[in-house]
């Protein structure tokens, strides 16, 4: 019995008045008595320890910046916003704990009927609400991308693609000058086969799976299938988009393959990367200037579309190089002393002599 009328006498103080230096107070109406209670046995807190090493308050309750409040806070009927340091637990009943950019919770900060909000301020306890239906938030506001910004991430994003190509350069030289040979010798009939690889990319991995599934043994090779098939994909794509940018690099260097060196490839694929990045460089340049941004970004979009396309389509076509490879590898048959090598048609049979018969006079 005592101890129900210390509730009801705490409840009825902490209702009507609240603390001066938390700042301004506005009441949100009243709350139960026993609705008080129930909230307050749901964190397991007891009115008299509360009072005696923390504070009450009614109504939306504000820790000013640069104070520093020892002790829980209960607040009750209203929202807890924090702009400074509390040294201990926030409680919110029937409202949300607020903790703004700068302030500090040392403890824990809990909410009933409420939310748990951290709004660039940190919290080094626990965080949560009741009831479950009620989820704690963590609301992070992400900065605008400023036009630095975006130009760090475009010549980031350049400069890896350089190391990469750089990479694939020296460990698979032979397939990346066969996946651009077959952009320079058919620049349509690879765009062409690109965009038949990319709507069938799904529909071929759907009916693999479905082979895959026919057979006990092929069940387990599902899920490596569903990865494997995806990387492949993402690599043909790559060494594609390598080669295109090899071929304009070499166009614009005016580098031709025969004969070329391994830094002349290594110079004109530098050169092929940065050129085919520059669209981005020019979004990036033009971020947050309306419309010119949007149609930059519309331009850049088309650009690397047709440059990804492309460059699948002669990567499938070359299988990923291993195809032209083997063709150019594959020993040739010596030429005879009678066969005259022509420019177009490379060997030309000409008339093989005839020997002379035995005592027959030349003619």
């Amino acid at each position: 019995m005592p101890r129900t009328v210390l509730l009801l006498a705490l409840t009825l103080v902490a209702l009507t008045a609240a603390p001066q230096s938390l700042g301004a107070q506005v009441s949100s109406g009243t709350v139960p008595a026993d609705s008080v209670k129930v909230a307050l046995d749901v964190f397991g807190l007891t009115p008299a320890g509360i009072q005696m090493n923390g504070r009450f308050s009614s109504g939306n309750t504000k820790v000013s910046k640069g104070d520093t409040l020892k002790g829980p806070l209960v607040v009750i009927g209203g929202s807890a916003e924090v702009y400074g340091t509390v040294a201990g637990d926030v409680f919110a009943l029937w409202g949300d704990v607020v903790v703004h950019q700068g302030a500090e919770v040392y403890g824990s900060a809990s909410a009933y009927r409420g939310r748990v909000i951290v709004d660039g301020g940190r919290v080094r306890g626990t965080m949560e609400a009741w009831p479950a239906a009620v989820a704690t938030a963590a609301r992070t506001d992400a900065p605008p991308l400023t036009r630095m910004r975006a130009l760090q991430l475009g010549t980031g994003w350049t400069a890896m693609l350089v190391v990469i190509g750089i990479l694939v350069l020296v460990l698979l030289s032979a397939n990346l000058e066969a996946t651009a040979r077959v952009l320079e010798q058919d620049f349509g009939r690879a765009f062409f086969v690109g965009v038949l690889g990319q709507l069938g990319f799904l529909p071929a991995l759907l009916l693999l799976c479905v082979a895959l599934v026919l057979t006990i043994v092929g069940i387990l090779l599902v899920p490596f299938a569903l990865v494997a098939a995806p990387v492949a994909f993402a690599g043909f794509v790559t060494l594609g988009w390598l080669a295109i940018a090899l071929v304009t690099g070499r166009a614009v260097l005016r580098a031709h393959r025969d004969g070329s060196s391994r830094a002349e490839a290594l110079r004109g694929l530098t050169l092929g990367v940065v050129l085919l990045m520059m669209p981005w460089i020019l979004v990036a340049a033009l971020q947050g200037s309306g419309t010119a941004s949007i149609g930059a970004r519309i331009i850049a979009l088309a650009i690397t579309w047709a440059a990804g396309t492309a460059g699948l389509g002669a990567a499938l076509l070359s299988r990923g190089g291993a195809g032209r490879r083997k063709d150019a590898d594959r020993p040739q048959p010596p030429m005879q002393s009678w066969q005259t090598p022509t420019p177009v048609a490379g060997v030309a049979a000409a008339r093989r002599p005839i020997p002379a018969r035995p005592g027959a006079t030349p003619q």
